[in-house]
């Protein structure tokens, strides 16, 4: 697959040579271009969106400026074509094919797809690696990477160039992105933001003005026209530089200059192209139009093999002087390529009908990549044809076993169409959809709903019309038509799709929270054979019986998994993130930040991108309770970016809400209440229970860290509806510890008894569920409610069984919050030597932490006491941010900058960047004096 995607590939001269096309005008689009380019040079990456109709002038707008850039800047082109915009990784590989003399990967990635049973990799793998890339190119002069023809881009390489272009920070690169629409629904989302947002430059190409036009007409006409001609000829068409200029080279100059006679439509382009193409000699017109089956640009040596031209040179020498083709090569080898998508589609639509079908059969039986031959012969193809109808749906049944989502999309939705029976033809378009899907293109997806509707009803109906539903959101919708997908199964209908209709249903559960539900609908689709690709359904299985309190049960769901790696097939890995999810729950951290870590990795390697995501927040979640904050905030940051570059949007508000946490336990009050406001917005959009409860815990966390207790209690007291309460599972302990929080507001606030009611149940089912965690948090609880009314006897006493509970556990924030609670307690009782011991542990790890709002109240507590804590002089925290923290400890472990880039998927100049500040503030210059400081702050 890559292999015939490289061969289309130009290399830079392509681009940066100069034309010798006429350019006119455009001086206060180069201007900005320069200026952005300068900022680039000065490591302000930019980006620049350059839009406007076919035919307006923007790929000529991009090669006169490239021609003006210094001869050191390195340029990456690579262009979106039409008839490819289901080959997964395709302008990815374009980009990637001009550095493969800076990039240590074999060449043939990142579509070593090509190869059965090899997976596609993942959008953040193919970005990372331009991204290492992008830094190696900058080192001595800016890099401007251009995509042309955005709009026809593969959805792979678009999530991968979302994921690249949020990651360039410190970088020397340009990037123009050219499209006709900038709004076009088959940009992923997070592409769209970037388009839109304020620190990218819009040029929006308008039409020539009146004196452009004029030396356009003295470079090209056959007469000069007067003003009025020219004024008139512009109104005629907008300034259109495309559509001008083929009726100036058509039309004598009194056709043109005459008031009187109405001006001929532009439909004179494709009567130009005729025209021109007639004038050439057999052998020419041959080639060219071989060129056009192949695409917008095609090996030299195989245009003329299709189109049996015997000097392939002097027929591209002839279509070069007639303006229809220009030169390019490939690793050495000529090329042909057209100028323009327009001219392209003029000579292809042109060819007689039969010559057209003939030329793609030829086409088809050169074509080296299965994939391609199959697109030939669906160009051949005059009628439906069930043979080739047939071959197409196994090509894509091996693709989607591959992950090759969009190129099966597209090959199911041409099986369709070439389908002699329509009952066929429906169900491969309603398999077509759920490629779509898969592949993340839901906006195409939902296009063809009120296709999918049209279609007979049943199973495979059903099915893809739930998953449409549950994608946009609507909930109630999705489960009718998966209940009547399950209901209407029969023995025709695959296994895969009643499999996949379980799952479907069992997820659907998990976001209403129905324990019962989860569990009996992971069930059914595990008691049907197992599939090729990993599912979550044994996760969901797990997790429905944990929240519905049969931990153990649940635990042993998941006992067919290895203690550790590699993971190389779904036996190996699914349940995996369950199993880390559990851990959590049950207060085990370590164990679930190594499953976590481990289902991050294994599921961005081949198994569920959307499961590897969900690892990365709860992996946050986990790093929170651990006292491991700064790698909470680099892995909750990471996560919230990867789901917004993929458009993974039903993990969002999980990911939203955990990086959260940490930053409301440092005083980032702005950053964190941004964050959950973000979590329960999408909580809302999806109507996901257990979302809206990690939202409210988010800014409940916000508004604890800054006293506003009343705050807590309004916004978790919705939690405890009996509707929510018993049906969704959100009071499972270990799950969401939202019950700790809203007891210790009701206390602040008077509210002793109500305090008391919410604590009762949350301390039994601690206790029953034997969680130390979430036994130590109760019992913290207890000794505040004990202590605000006045037993002092009860309040110590839950206090030292809170301690007591965390001996059993490993370190954790929780135990600070203990030390604090009772410390403060000790001080109001008088017993300030007690008070003092207590306080001091509580503050080590406040100060550890950097959690400024808890600091400052243990400071209030130990001045009370007489005391005046010393903030130690060496301490390294404070004056680190968490990213440059952890880009620290990397590089003192030993770590090239290279390596941690890599890690963190980030580009090395973010890296170098962060490391230079960490030297700036700790006063070192070296890497030595980095391990030293950071030994002496551990």
């Amino acid at each position: 697959m890559l292999a015939e995607t490289v061969t289309l590939l130009g290399d830079v001269s392509d681009w940066s040579a100069p034309s010798e096309a006429p350019f006119f005008g455009r001086a206060d689009e180069l201007q900005q271009l320069g200026d952005r380019l300068d900022k680039a040079n000065r490591s302000e990456p930019q980006i620049v969106l350059v839009d406007g109709p076919a035919g307006i002038g923007k790929t000529s707008l991009v090669r006169r400026f490239l021609t003006g850039v210094d001869e050191g800047c390195r340029v990456l082109h690579a262009s979106g074509e039409e008839i490819e915009m289901h080959l997964p990784y395709g302008v990815a590989a374009q980009l990637l094919t001009h550095v493969r003399d800076v990039v240590d990967v074999p060449q043939g990635q990142p579509a070593q797809t090509a190869r059965p049973g090899v997976p596609l990799p993942d959008p953040i793998a193919v970005g990372s690696r331009l991204l290492e890339a992008l830094g190696r190119l900058q080192d001595h002069a800016p890099c401007v990477m251009v995509i042309d023809d955005v709009h026809w881009a593969d959805t792979p390489s678009l999530h991968a160039l979302t994921f690249v272009l949020r990651r360039l920070r410190f970088d020397r690169v340009l990037t123009l992105l050219v499209t006709r629409d900038a709004t076009d629904p088959r940009l992923p989302l997070g592409l769209r933001r970037i388009l839109h947002d304020d620190t990218t430059l819009e040029l929006t190409l308008g039409g020539l003005d009146v004196p452009e036009l004029a030396a356009l007409n003295t470079a090209v006409g056959p007469a000069p026209l007067p003003r009025s001609a020219i004024a008139r000829l512009r109104g005629h068409t907008d300034g259109n530089p495309l559509h001008t200029r083929a009726l100036l080279q058509q039309f004598p100059a009194e056709v043109l200059g005459g008031g009187s006679v109405p001006l001929p439509a532009p439909r004179a382009y494709a009567r130009l192209i005729a025209e021109r193409l007639e004038a050439c000699a057999p052998h020419t017109r041959r080639l060219v139009g071989a060129v056009s089956v192949l695409g917008m640009s095609s090996p030299l040596h195989l245009a003329a093999e299709i189109g049996s031209v015997p000097d392939p040179l002097e027929a591209l020498s002839e279509a070069m002087a007639r303006e229809l083709l220009e030169e390019g090569t490939v690793d050495a080898v000529p090329k042909a390529l057209f100028p323009h998508p327009l001219l392209r589609a003029a000579v292809y639509h042109g060819l007689e009908p039969a010559e057209r079908s003939r030329l793609h059969h030829l086409a088809a039986g050169l074509a080296h990549e299965p994939g391609s031959a199959l697109r030939h012969r669906v160009q051949a193809a005059v009628g439906p044809d069930e043979g080739l109808a047939g071959e197409l749906v196994r090509f894509a049944a091996r693709q989607s076993d591959e992950g090759a989502w969009s190129t099966a999309a597209s090959a199911s939705m041409a099986a369709a169409r070439l389908s002699t029976d329509p009952s066929l033809g429906a169900q491969r378009m309603l398999r077509a959809v759920e490629y779509l899907l898969l592949a993340g293109d839901v906006s195409q997806a939902a296009e063809l709903e009120q296709t999918v509707r049209a279609t007979s009803p049943g199973a495979e109906q059903h099915y893809v019309l739930g998953h449409l539903a549950l994608t946009a959101g609507r909930l109630d919708e999705a489960r009718r038509e998966l209940s009547a997908c399950w209901e209407s199964g029969d023995a025709a209908t695959g296994t895969e799709t009643l499999r996949s209709a379980a799952e479907q249903m069992a997820w659907l559960c998990l976001i209403q929270g129905d324990a019962r539900g989860i569990v009996r609908w992971a069930r059914r689709g595990l008691d049907l054979p197992p599939g090729k690709r990993s599912s979550f359904l044994r996760d969901s299985l797990a997790i429905g019986l944990a929240i519905s309190g049969d931990f153990a049960q649940g635990m042993a769901s998941l006992a067919h998994l290895p203690a550790s790696g590699p993971r190389n097939s779904p036996e190996q890995l699914d349940g995996l993130l369950a199993r880390g999810m559990l851990h959590l729950w049950n207060g085990q951290l370590g164990e679930a930040r190594r499953d976590m870590e481990d289902a991050f990795a294994s599921h961005r390697r081949g198994g569920l991108p959307y499961a590897a995501l969900v690892a990365l927040g709860f992996l946050t979640d986990a790093e929170y309770r651990s006292g491991r904050w700064d790698d909470a905030i680099a892995h909750g940051t990471q996560a919230v970016s990867l789901a917004e570059d993929t458009d993974q949007i039903s993990i969002l508000a999980v990911v939203h809400a955990t990086v959260a946490y940490p930053l409301a336990g440092r005083g980032d009050f702005r950053a964190a209440e941004a964050h959950a406001a973000a979590a329960a917005e999408h909580a809302r959009v999806l109507g996901d229970v257990n979302d809206i409860a990690f939202a409210a815990m988010a800014l409940a966390l916000v508004q604890s860290a800054r006293g506003d207790h009343e705050g807590v209690v309004a916004g978790l007291s919705p939690l405890l509806r009996q509707d929510i309460l018993y049906r969704h599972g959100i009071d499972e302990v270990g799950l969401v510890p939202w019950r700790p929080l809203l007891v210790e507001a009701l206390v602040r606030t008077g509210r002793t008894d109500a305090a008391e009611e919410v604590l009762v149940p949350y301390e039994a089912s601690a206790a029953e569920r034997r969680r130390w965690l979430d036994q130590a948090a109760a019992a913290r609880c207890r000794g505040v409610l004990e202590g605000a009314r006045g037993d002092v006897e009860a309040a110590e006493h839950a206090f030292l069984m809170g301690l007591g509970h965390c001996e059993r556990g490993e370190p954790c924030w929780e135990e600070a919050l203990v030390r604090l609670s009772y410390g403060t307690f000790l001080r109001r009782s008088g017993r300030r030597g007690s008070a003092v011991r207590e306080l001091k542990a509580a503050w080590r790890t406040f100060h550890r932490l950097r959690a400024t709002p808890y600091l400052e109240r243990c400071d209030a507590e130990l001045g009370a006491c007489g005391l005046v804590a010393a903030r130690p002089q060496d301490a390294v925290h404070p004056l680190l941010t968490a990213q440059e923290l952890t880009v620290a400890r990397m590089a003192a472990r030993g770590l090239t900058n290279r390596q941690i880039a890599r890690e963190l998927v980030l580009s090395v100049k973010t890296i170098e960047y962060h490391l230079g500040n960490t030297y700036a503030k700790l006063g070192i210059s070296s890497r030595t004096d980095l391990v030293d400081k950071l030994t002496e702050s551990a």
